[in-house]
C-alpha cells in the first residue's frame, strides 16, 4: 500500500515572525499543511497572510494553555463563562500540565465552538483539529479525546489522533492506551478521519545537540512509516522568533525550519516513495 505523508508546520498565530515563516514554507511547498492558535496574539495577522498568499484554511489548534512566560503567555480564551479553563487573571494557565485535571468538559466544549467560530467569521473553514501542548490526549491523565472526536463528528473535522503510537509517544500517554483505543473506536463509528501515526522531532530542546542528530531521528522515523496516511509535525521558527524562548527551545525551533528545507530531508522522502499530501 501507499505511503502518504501530510508535513504540518504547527503554531500559526505565535507571532508576526513565526507567521512570516510559515506562510512562506506552504507557499513554497515545503510544507503541505498548518494548525493556527485563534486565541495567539498574532493570529488575525496570520489570517491576513494566508489570504494575501492566496492559501487554504489551516486545521484549528486548540488551545486551553498559554505560550510559556518566556514567549507568549497571556493568552485569552474565546468563549463566555469558561471559568475552569483560566487562572484568576483571565488567562488560560501557561503550563499545560494539569490542564485536563481542572477543566469542565462543557467550558472545554464552549470554547471549542468558540474557537472554531472565530475562524468561520474570518472566512476560514478547517477541515481538521489539533491539540495545542496535546492537552485534549490526556498525557497529565485525564484524556479529553472522546469530546474532541464528539466534536469533530459535529463538525466535519479530523481529528490528529494517531491510529498507531510510537514508542515515545507511548511512554508519553503511560497508562492512557485504553483511553486512546477508545477514543480511535469512536472516531471510526463517527467517521472522524484519523492519521495512521504521528512522528517529529521528539526529544526536548536540550537533549538535541546538533542539527544532524534532529534530522537523524525525524529520517529514522520516515523509513518506519506504516502504508497510510500518517503526519509528520514540526514547529519551524526564524530567529527573531527563537530568540523569545529558552536557548534550547530556540535552537530547536529554528533546526526544524532548516530541516524543512533540507534537500537531505526530500531526497529521503523521494527514496522511500513517500507522497506528500494535505490532510488525512
Amino acid at each position: 500500500m501507499e505511503r502518504r505523508l501530510v508535513i504540518t508546520a504547527d503554531d500559526l498565530g505565535v507571532d508576526a515572525a513565526t507567521n512570516e515563516a510559515i506562510v512562506e514554507l506552504m507557499r513554497d511547498g515545503l510544507v503541505s499543511a498548518t494548525t493556527l492558535i485563534p486565541v495567539a496574539p498574532a493570529a488575525g495577522d496570520a489570517v491576513d497572510r494566508l489570504k494575501a498568499a492566496g492559501l487554504g484554511a489551516p486545521r484549528l489548534h486548540f488551545a486551553l494553555s498559554s505560550g510559556r512566560e518566556w514567549e507568549w503567555a497571556g493568552w485569552r480564551p474565546l468563549g463566555t463563562d469558561v471559568v475552569s479553563l483560566t487562572d484568576e487573571d483571565g488567562t488560560l494557565p501557561v503550563s499545560p500540565a494539569g490542564v485536563e485535571h481542572r477543566v469542565d468538559a462543557a467550558d472545554v466544549a464552549r470554547e471549542l465552538h468558540a474557537q472554531l467560530d472565530w475562524m468561520a467569521r474570518l472566512g476560514l473553514r478547517p477541515t481538521g483539529l489539533d491539540s495545542h501542548a496535546g492537552t485534549l490526549y490526556g498525557f497529565q491523565g485525564r484524556s479529553l479525546a472522546d469530546l474532541a472526536v464528539d466534536f469533530c463528528a459535529a463538525h466535519d473535522l479530523a481529528f490528529r489522533l494517531p491510529r498507531k503510537l510510537l514508542t515515545v509517544l507511548q511512554l508519553t500517554v503511560r497508562g492512557l492506551r485504553g483511553a486512546h483505543r477508545r477514543a480511535v473506536g469512536l472516531a471510526d463509528e463517527r467517521g472522524v478521519a484519523l492519521p495512521e501515526t504521528l512522528i517529529s522531532a521528539w526529544l526536548p530542546g536540550r537533549m538535541v545537540l546538533t542539527y544532524a542528530q534532529l534530522r537523524a531521528e525525524v529520517i529514522g522515523q520516515l523509513r518506519g512509516l506504516p502504508p497510510g496516511t500518517s503526519e509528520l509535525m514540526v514547529h519551524p521558527a526564524p530567529r527573531a522568533a527563537a530568540t523569545r524562548m529558552l536557548p534550547s527551545d530556540g535552537r530547536k525551533r529554528m533546526w526544524e525550519l532548516r530541516l524543512l528545507r533540507d534537500p537531505v530531508l526530500h531526497r529521503e522522502l523521494h527514496r522511500e516513495r513517500i507522497s506528500i499530501v494535505p490532510a488525512w
